[in-house]
């Protein structure tokens, strides 16, 4: 495996356990700097991404697929936390805005914000359900696709199958033809050579006699 790509994985895993390091601590302390600071350390995760990604792609050919199955499993890991990030970036913007009402709207404003909470995690579910549904119609698409390509194959097969019989024919014809006329020649060069025997024999009993 490159030793290059094995670097950057090491890069990779020590941004991403910074990150779910500080997503714990937003989680508590809801600052706005700790935010700040995820997104700098998202940055330098995506960078690392990209470069394994290159670094993939310029091995030899043994090696690229096994590279290739890591880098899309560390891009769903980059998802997963970028969701959370997103999550927590909506917590933090939800408890500020409860905290400057906190005293000054009644409890119906504030049950209209939990709402409004709940309705942001659904949206980002449906967002998720949506994705999925997406990948799988187009996996859908390639299938009837192949299938079609599959049946036009076969249908062009049949319609060759009259053509080929035909040429079968054609090719038997020609064969008995060929059979008949190798006979015909065989039995007059048997005749022709019996006659030359027979014309050899009276030479030989005249000359003999």
């Amino acid at each position: 495996m490159s030793e290059v790509f094995s670097s950057y994985e090491i890069e990779f895993e020590k941004y991403q356990q910074q990150i779910c390091q500080l997503i714990r601590q937003t989680q508590i302390n809801k600052s706005d700097e700790t935010l700040n600071e995820i997104s700098q350390v998202f940055s330098d995760l995506q960078n690392c991404l990209q470069q394994m990604d290159i670094e993939s792609a310029s091995i030899a050919v043994s090696d690229r697929q096994e590279l290739k199955s890591k880098v899309k499993r560390y891009k769903s890991e980059v998802e997963a936390l970028k969701k959370q990030f997103r999550i927590i970036q909506d917590e933090v913007s939800s408890q500020k805005t409860k905290d400057s009402l906190f005293g000054e709207q009644d409890n119906q404003q504030i049950q209209f914000i939990n709402t409004q909470d709940k309705l942001i995690k659904q949206t980002l579910q449906l967002e998720d359900a949506k994705k999925v549904c997406f990948e799988i119609e187009s996996i859908s698409n390639n299938i009837q696709v192949q299938l079609k390509n599959q049946s036009d194959v076969l249908d062009r097969n049949i319609n060759k199958m009259p053509e080929i019989q035909y040429d079968l024919g054609e090719s038997n014809s020609r064969l008995s033809r060929i059979k008949s006329k190798m006979r015909e020649h065989k039995i007059i060069f048997l005749i022709v050579f019996a006659i030359f025997l027979t014309g050899i024999s009276i030479v030989l009993v005249y000359k003999y006699a």
